[in-house]
């Protein structure tokens, strides 16, 4: 293993991770749905540490890729059913905090493994560490996270729905009382999940348009993202310290990003749309700017990648209050291989400078731009409960029938389950 594999070797190692984060997308998505968010992210949590440990002691080549590509494809449920859960569990209003996390988190960990890597020195020792941690990490989540009543409801199960939320009640330290949980009658949501399946993102057309401006959205971030990673990256001759200060980089965005999405004016949609368009403007502008004046274009690319930053923390929320119920980490985890094919085509488009000037800049700028346009086709999202079915996505939310869970006490309305999970309402979370 340390003197076997070329660089072109190590590279198709890479290449073979996404390859497990791609199929992992399609797959492990819709086990979230079937068997419960809960107990499939836990079981990815844990073997994802696993299958990285494991890869530390492989005795070659071919035993290490196989092993990096299962820890790829557990990778993609942590991230998708992750996301799915803890946003299924938390009202419209703290929906914006919740997509700004993952960002955050992801410039943290970048700095830790880069730290990591600049002390160690050793593939090997960092593969057992982060496959331990990734191992206990279970452990806490066990005890933290819950089922989401949601998918207890999509799935019939009202009595589970209802524990789990006098479960969330009792931890905040509030007393729901006695309290009768049922599925109105209109809108049975076990009803409307079973007849949505894969096959609907295909033949209904709501779903097949969004699928198809999330792909195009998902995979432009992506590979801008990345490309502006790769292009700007070299701010210093210390290669740990320029990976730590380009991780840094996106703190900033994420934190405002999480007040700029939750601003009635700007929303989901003009939030995204604001930064894909603003960001294509400094990359396209690169393209004016002369060889010499190398800092200018850092500072371009730096710029761009702040307002990317935020396109994608934005993106990741709103195909999550998209998508319905039954079908949510289904959409996540198609449109998540957009995302994994833009990580894979950044380097070749930041290659185009090496037969054109500053080619990959124009690039960027103009996938940006169509991104941006093609994502004012969508309904906004900010404050309303998340769908349950595909008719419920673009009524307004004055129309919006709420399949969920009803509280009924004598002297109160009827809550639903967004009432609930919202700030100002009888639970918080």
């Amino acid at each position: 293993m340390t003197c076997g594999p070329s660089i072109a070797a190590a590279q198709n190692t890479q290449a073979l991770f996404v390859l497990g984060v791609m199929i992992g997308s399609f797959f492990v998505g819709g086990l979230g749905d079937k068997f419960g968010r809960f107990p499939v992210v836990l079981a990815c949590q844990f073997l994802c540490g696993l299958f990285g440990l494991l890869s530390s002691f492989a005795l070659n080549w071919t035993v290490y890729v196989g092993l990096r590509l299962m820890t790829g494809f557990f990778l993609s449920g942590i991230i998708i059913i992750g996301f799915v859960l803890t946003s299924e569990l938390v009202g419209p209003s703290k929906r914006g905090v919740i997509g700004a996390m993952p960002g955050l988190a992801f410039a943290l960990g970048i700095s830790t493994l880069s730290l990591v890597s600049w002390f160690t020195k050793d593939w090997k020792v960092m593969s057992i560490i982060f496959g331990i941690v990734g191992i206990v990490c279970t452990i806490p989540c066990y005890w933290l996270f819950v089922e989401s009543p949601r998918w207890y409801l999509g799935k019939g199960n009202v009595e589970k729905s209802k524990l789990i939320l006098k479960k969330i009640a009792k931890f905040n330290g509030r007393d729901l009382g006695d309290i009768e949980l049922k599925v109105p009658s209109k809108g049975d949501a076990s009803k409307k999940g079973s007849k949505t399946s894969m096959l609907s993102l295909l033949t209904n057309g709501t779903l097949r348009k969004i699928t198809a401006i999330q792909l195009v959205s998902w995979f432009t971030c992506s590979s801008v993202y990345y490309g502006l990673t790769i292009a700007a990256g070299n701010m210093g001759d210390n290669r740990y310290i320029s990976v730590i200060l380009n991780a840094m980089v996106e703190v900033p965005s994420n934190i405002a990003i999480l007040y700029i999405m939750n601003i009635p004016r700007c929303g989901r949609v003009k939030s995204c749309v604001g930064g894909l368009i603003i960001s294509s403007i400094f990359c396209g502008s690169i393209w004016f700017i002369p060889d010499k004046h190398t800092l200018v274009v850092t500072g371009l690319a730096c710029a761009g990648k702040l307002f990317i930053c935020a396109a994608f923390a934005t993106i990741y929320v709103h195909a999550g209050e998209l998508y319905p119920t039954p079908v949510r980490n289904l959409g996540l985890g198609v449109i998540s291989v957009a995302n994994r094919l833009g990580g894979v085509m950044a380097p070749l488009i930041v290659n185009l400078n090496n037969i054109y000037h500053n080619a990959h800049f124009v690039v960027f700028g103009v996938v940006g731009c169509l991104a941006g346009v093609l994502c004012l086709l969508l309904p906004e999202t900010l404050g309303r409960p998340l769908p349950e079915s595909p008719e419920e996505i673009y009524q307004s939310s004055k129309e919006v029938k709420i399949v969920s869970l009803e509280l009924e006490k004598s002297d109160k309305r009827p809550l639903l389950l967004s009432d609930m999970l919202d700030e100002g309402a009888d639970v918080d979370t």
